[in-house]
């Protein structure tokens, strides 16, 4: 019966020491935008959601100037109550943001344990502040938007897997660098427009959309969304359903290292322009689309070569294939290192033709 009382008096005791939260009074931080202050500072857009007792939503943006990160979050004015980072779904970044280095304001969240772990990190062409003030039609608001755009972006689209655990793993692993999507600003909406590109922290580069579809294809297997493909006739076909079988095979890893990718692709033709898409027009898609992978393929690892980075991850492959793998070697080899890309394309049953 002690046992009992005990028990049921440390229950009441633990309970009173928990704070009390009620949704409909706490504002929730759905997205945080940064770009370059004045005298070194960092400039921070915050937009914040309220929830009144009749479900209206309402959505404000609050900015302001510090050194670092956390001091940002004392500087806000005008926020008369405790800000809910639980639903943090988007960072983004300025360009000239993120070509300085982004890897100490990523850690800040990163140790923040009331942060998760799958916030997506985006990367703008033009201010990040000026995207999360701007008055754009969307009912949810700007951040829970973003959140959905990336996030259909990665499972139905043509943009790889990325969120600050990924960008952080990808930062300090060895043989390996970060990517994150471009956004860019339209008058009446938000698009995704490419891929940047990282050394380190830093980014260094950019790919196109046309670009980070052939690199989500040859990066790893890949299930990915429609692909419209020119013929040399002038006709076009638009491929779906488009699943990619990866491999990077790295011979001689220590010595003279060479690298040979190997990707089979399967998917359906949806849409074609021309007369009849006969078995022998069907063939012609397949090399067509295999002389374009390879290409495009190609020309990505020699920019990649160049730039001194390794969004592929082929040092991390390399490493897996190779034993006692010595880095120092490998940096001084990869910037010329041997490329193959072999490329198989199977087209499977057709739809809709023209």
């Amino acid at each position: 019966m002690k046992y009992v009382c005990s028990l049921v008096i440390c229950c009441f005791l633990l309970t009173g020491c928990v704070g009390e939260e009620i949704i409909d009074e706490v504002p929730i931080l759905f997205i945080v935008g940064y770009d370059q202050g004045e005298d070194e500072k960092i400039k921070g857009t915050i937009s914040l959601q309220t929830f009144d007792p009749n479900q209206e939503v309402e959505t404000r943006a609050f900015e302001a100037e510090a050194h670092t990160s956390k001091g940002l979050r004392n500087q806000l004015s005008g926020i008369p109550k405790p800000i809910s980072i639980g639903k943090m779904a988007v960072l983004l970044f300025s360009e000239d943001m993120a070509e300085e280095g982004i890897i100490d304001i990523l850690d800040s969240f990163l140790r923040d344990p009331a942060a998760g772990r799958l916030i997506y990190v985006g990367i703008v062409e033009g201010s990040a502040s000026e995207l999360i003030k701007n008055e754009f039609q969307y009912l949810q608001g700007i951040g829970p938007f973003l959140q959905n755009l990336i996030k259909q972006s990665i499972e139905y689209g043509n943009m790889p897997q990325n969120n600050l655990h990924l960008f952080d793993y990808k930062y300090y692993g060895d043989g390996m660098d970060p990517v994150a999507p471009l956004l860019r600003m339209e008058e009446t909406e938000v698009k995704i427009s490419g891929l940047a590109l990282f050394d380190n922290d830093k980014m260094v580069g950019k790919l196109n959309l046309d670009e980070m579809f052939m690199f989500a294809l040859i990066n790893k297997s890949f299930s990915a969304g429609l692909y419209e493909l020119e013929l040399p006739g002038g006709e076009y076909a638009t491929l779906q359903k488009i699943k990619s079988k990866v491999n990077y095979k790295v011979k001689n890893g220590n010595t003279t290292p060479s690298l040979n990718i190997s990707v089979k692709l399967n998917g359906n033709v949806v849409e074609y322009t021309g007369e009849k898409l006969s078995k022998e027009k069907k063939k012609e898609i397949a090399q067509t689309f295999e002389k374009k992978v390879e290409a495009q393929g190609m020309d990505m690892v020699k920019q990649f070569q160049e730039l001194g980075i390794d969004p592929f991850s082929i040092g991390d492959h390399a490493r897996s294939q190779t034993r006692h793998f010595d880095f120092k070697k490998w940096d001084e080899k990869y910037p010329d290192l041997p490329v193959k890309i072999d490329v198989k394309v199977n087209i499977g049953e057709s739809g809709i033709i023209d």
